[in-house]
């Protein structure tokens, strides 16, 4: 997919994000089976909106930048985790078996 980029510093984020003002960031765990659920479902609803930006990291490949983050955003490290970001600030997020393509759905409705 087209709209879904692998990202592993905050230089690769920024030129992913570009004048996108809306995109999405997903913290994934590369051994985790709640964190391959979660990615299934990002996944599904990201080939249902091809014209939204779909971020990934994998923690264990891009650990600093996923603390980088934590600092970034304030908010705890969860693995899988996801966020929504407008104007570069979190306005949704969810982990675990709470990251799902309804709950995305609802927010972006």
């Amino acid at each position: 997919m087209e709209n879904l980029m692998h990202v592993n510093s905050l230089d690769s984020l920024k030129q992913a994000v570009g004048n996108n003002q809306h995109y999405w960031l997903f913290k994934h765990s590369s051994t985790c089976p709640v964190s391959a659920k979660a990615w299934n479902e990002y996944n599904e609803y990201c080939s249902l909106h091809p014209h939204q930006v779909f971020l990934y990291l994998v923690v264990q490949e891009d650990r600093e930048f996923s603390q980088a983050i934590e600092e970034i955003t304030g908010v705890k490290h969860e693995s899988p985790q996801l966020f929504h970001f407008t104007s570069q600030k979190v306005d949704w997020h969810a982990s675990h078996n709470n990251i799902k393509r309804e709950s995305m759905q609802e927010f972006i409705a």
